[in-house]
């Protein structure tokens, strides 16, 4: 900053920007300086090392104003193979700011960052280095540095500030390649950092939290990591016991070190409770403190800062226990009553980040046996949350509290506080508090009518948020109770005669057809169910209609007197614009005129019961969506870490022999790649021998793909090659196209391309040819090199859909049975639409049952043999599904009969059961 400010001309520039009164002179000013500066660089070697500097910063200002700087790129990277601190600090941190892990230039400066890494080099020059790479470091930076750095974070020799940016620089590395550190090397060195000062300590467990948690994905983690475990405990408790007697430089507003003791708590939740008797003393002896010490330290007249630091450290503390007591292994009931009885207090303050901590927290504790009865003392202040609090994130919470709370003795009480609630509730958090009360009504209802009665409220104060799979499960309790039926029926019928949301028309059309037989009296009779029901007709949804249409032909089986007026409105709707109205009105017409009564009988035979099967019950999935979904909330900042490639597990055993019969790729593999939402996967697996890919595709009519060679026995592969056979449908090419030897334990990777030249019905087939032990083996290999690789997604509307599928003619269908039912129709409609890379187009007020159809739109590329890729051929394609529980049919339309044919043979391939 010294330096900056010493540079008049910068200065200058500076002032001039800040008096510009309006954005246009901003902007003239930035381009006449850019001019300027591009005519200074023009200069070459002649330009001094001051001036470099300066018009670098200047870039630098122009580039965080947001303007587009494309100049001064070479110079900064010249800055830092400079010799003197003040030049390549200015180098470093502009490369930091301006240039991105991806940045293509990045490659000419990962020299000079060694160089600078070096352990013979100033401690600050490998403090910038070290600062750089953590900021832009990617996956080749990381090739090429990580030994150097953890030479820097492992040396005896490195000072502490450069072991602490050590640590976070590697943690980056690790983050974008882990397969290139060496574990078992390095955290034994980064463990013993744990006694170190504790600057270097927090450094370290910050390291050790992401490469434990990033094995806790990704199982197993090494043994080598519990190491940390009774040293993590040592410090925490030195650090609980002894923050009156330590150095003020550690204190933050009184606190010791908060973060290093945050950093303590959540690296032990990676692991189970202790088992040395010595770490368990130590452990709840911490843990007591650190619960006992809260009431002194947040008293009223403590400052924010002070307040927040402490309650950072009482709730990951309070996370540590209930890790403990989840997985059944802490078993102090005093402590776990003294936590509960903490966020009771907290739940009740007037903080308002410290009351959604308490809440969120409580919710967690409260599925922790026999901690239940404690937390429902507090019902009254979780209430108030939920009704008078003015952050709808607090509320939020406390809905989640009360779900979890709730049980057999306070569940009409709740429910009832959630329904007079649903009045005021913010449209945002409507649906998931309908959900809720709908789950929390079945799971405590001791009487169903109540649970009707609930329902029914439902239906009347938040219709627009009943999902589907809301008003599916009352029809299935409904059905399932014989006692109820008549019970809802007549419930249903009242509804209907005043105003009603369609949900509500629906579940009441179809109770009453279903149950019209049980509803007849004096004061009942077929004329006025009909009434009721056909006074909802004209105003309702196509497919309201259609379920009405059901209604409707069963109450003329029951109530003969209402036949030829139903007949008359059949034959009515036998020319409906909408399909599923109109196949509907022609089959009951049919039906009402028949006269043979074992046919009507059978066809209106009453519903069977549903399984009693929980697995489909689609609202208890939801809610244990979102457990998973609050579970990754928790975890947060927990190993967030991707991995560029498919790699493959190098810890097999050792024991291996060679006498290994290598089969052919079986269907299953295939498939399975075929399915990957992700692209990518295992195309072959053996014992001895795996192979990965992953794909670029539905791009158009050329393919990318990585073919990766894992070598998992003890000796090499040597002599290895992919040959594909000649065939018109494409042109492929390998990189390189040689032979290569994968060494033992070792990975090897080739690079694809394919161009498209007419639709395949068949995957390309390839044989793999290699020599193991001195034995040639032969593999064949079918490569998901199909049809559908090159089709890119095309919007079109519903309307337009309609207009095309009626025009052409080349047709292909076929029904395909699927491996296992479908279980979420809309995660499998998604599926569908990634495998087959098309568009989904919207049918809502088209179809009758759009819930069950799913259209597709996209486009089919080629190229001719022998042109350039400009000469590219594009034809449209439509499909469309229809989806039942373990099947679908799928039809698909295009201008070409081969076309059509591929794909459809595409589609049985991916998901035809095995």
């Amino acid at each position: 900053l010294a330096t900056m400010t010493s540079m008049r001309g910068l200065t200058n520039f500076i002032t001039d920007i800040r008096k510009c009164s309006s954005k246009e002179l901003e902007h003239n000013r930035v381009l006449k300086e850019l001019s300027n500066i591009r005519n200074k660089f023009q200069k070459g070697a002649r330009l001094d090392a001051y001036s470099r500097k300066k018009y670098t910063w200047k870039l630098l200002y122009i580039y965080i104003l947001g303007y587009d700087v494309d100049i001064g790129h070479v110079e900064a990277m010249q800055l830092i193979t400079a010799k003197t601190y003040s030049e390549k600090k200015t180098g470093y941190t502009v490369c930091s700011i301006m240039f991105n892990e991806r940045h293509e230039l990045l490659t000419m400066i990962t020299q000079a960052i060694k160089n600078d890494l070096n352990k013979e080099t100033p401690e600050i020059i490998q403090c910038l280095a070290l600062s750089m790479v953590a900021n832009v470091g990617g996956r080749n930076m990381s090739d090429a540095l990580w030994k150097d750095v953890c030479l820097l974070l492992t040396s005896g020799t490195s000072k502490s500030i450069v072991r602490k940016k050590a640590c976070l620089c590697l943690l980056k590395l690790f983050k974008r390649a882990p397969d290139n550190i060496e574990v078992d090397a390095v955290a034994p060195k980064v463990i013993a950092m744990i006694g170190d000062e504790y600057g270097v300590a927090t450094s370290a467990l910050t390291l050790l939290i992401g490469l434990v948690g990033y094995y806790t994905q990704k199982p197993p983690v090494p043994p080598v990591f519990e190491d940390a475990v009774p040293k993590t405990i040592r410090l925490l408790q030195k650090l609980a016991f002894k923050a009156t007697r330590s150095h003020n430089d550690y204190k933050y507003y009184g606190t010791l070190c908060p973060w290093l003791q945050i950093r303590c708590l959540r690296l032990l939740q990676y692991f189970p409770f202790p088992s040395r008797d010595e770490d368990k003393k130590r452990l709840e002896d911490t843990i007591g403190k650190i619960l006992s010490t809260e009431k002194k330290k947040t008293s009223k007249g403590a400052k924010a800062n002070k307040s927040n630091a402490d309650h950072a450290i009482l709730f990951e503390c309070l996370n540590l226990i209930i890790h403990y007591a989840q997985n059944g292994e802490f078993h102090n009931r005093a402590m776990l009553e003294k936590a509960a009885a903490l966020l009771g207090r907290f739940v009740a303050l007037k903080e308002a980040n410290i009351r959604y901590l308490g809440l969120d927290c409580m919710a967690r504790l409260a599925k922790v046996e026999g901690t239940l009865p404690k937390i429902q003392e507090q019902l009254t202040t979780i209430q108030y949350s939920l009704h008078k609090d003015l952050d709808i994130s607090i509320r939020k919470r406390a809905l989640d509290m009360l779900f979890v709370m709730c049980d057999e003795s306070n569940a009409p009480k709740i429910i009832q506080e959630l329904l007079v609630f649903l009045h005021a509730a913010e449209y945002q958090i409507r649906e998931e508090l309908v959900l809720k009360i709908a789950i929390l009504a079945e799971r405590f209802a001791t009487d169903l009518r109540w649970y009707i009665d609930v329902i029914l409220k439902l239906l009347t104060l938040a219709g627009d948020y009943i999902s589907d799979d809301i008003w599916y499960r009352v029809i299935q309790i409904v059905t399932n109770n014989e006692r109820l039926q008549k019970y809802a029926a007549l419930t249903m019928y009242k509804a209907l005669e005043g105003k009603i949301h369609e949900n509500g028309i629906k579940v009441g059309g179809y109770i009453i057809g279903e149950f019209c037989d049980q509803m007849f009296s004096k004061k009942i009779t077929g004329r006025n169910l009909f009434n009721v029901l056909n006074r909802h007709f004209p105003t309702s949804s196509p497919s309201t209609q259609a379920l009405l249409l059901s209604a409707f032909v069963k109450l003329a089986n029951t109530f003969e007197d209402l036949r030829p007026e139903l007949s008359k409105l059949f034959s009515q709707y036998k020319v409906h614009a909408d399909v599923e109205i109109q196949q509907r009105a022609c089959e009951y017409s049919a039906i009402n005129s028949n006269v043979d009564e074992n046919l009507i009988e059978s066809v209106f035979e009453v519903m069977p019961a549903f399984e009693r099967d929980q697995s489909d019950n689609m609202l208890l999935k939801r809610v244990e969506t979102q457990s998973k979904r609050r579970i990754v909330e928790e975890k947060g900042e927990k190993a967030q870490i991707t991995e560029d490639e498919d790699e493959d597990d190098e810890d097999e055993d050792e024991d291996e022999e060679v006498e290994e019969v290598f089969e052919d790729q079986t269907k299953q593999e295939l498939q399975a790649l075929l399915q990957s939402a992700s692209g990518s996967g295992y195309l072959y697996s053996s014992p001895l021998l795996q192979i990965g890919v992953k794909m670029q595709v539905g791009t158009g009519h050329e393919m990318k793909m990585k073919i990766f060679y894992g070598n998992k026995s003890t000796l090499p592969i040597e002599e290895l090659s992919c040959s594909f056979g000649k065939t018109p449908d494409a042109t492929v090419s390998l990189v390189p196209n040689d032979p290569i030897t994968v060494e033992a334990k070792k990975q090897e990777r080739q690079f694809l391309r394919i161009q498209c030249h007419r639709p395949m019905a068949t995957p390309l087939g390839a044989v793999l040819r290699f020599t193991l032990g001195g034995e040639e083996n032969d593999v064949h290999i079918n490569f998901p090199i199909i049809v559908t690789q090159f089709i890119k997604s095309h919007l079109c509307s519903g309307k337009k859909f309609v207009e095309l599928w009626k025009s052409w003619t080349h047709e292909a269908k076929t029904i395909v049975d699927l491996a296992s039912n479908i279980e979420d129709i809309d995660s499998f409609k998604e599926s569908l639409s990634n495998q087959l890379h098309c568009k989904i187009v919207d049918m809502s007020g088209i179809v009758a049952k759009p819930k069950t159809v799913l259209c597709l739109a996209g486009i089919f590329e080629a190229t001719r043999k022998g042109t350039s890729n400009e000469d590219v051929l594009r034809m449209p394609i439509l499909v469309r599904f229809q989806l039942k529980r373990s099947a679908f049919q799928v039809a698909v339309k295009s201008q070409s009969g081969a076309l059509s044919s591929a794909i459809m043979a595409s589609v049985k391939l991916i998901h035809e059961k095995l």
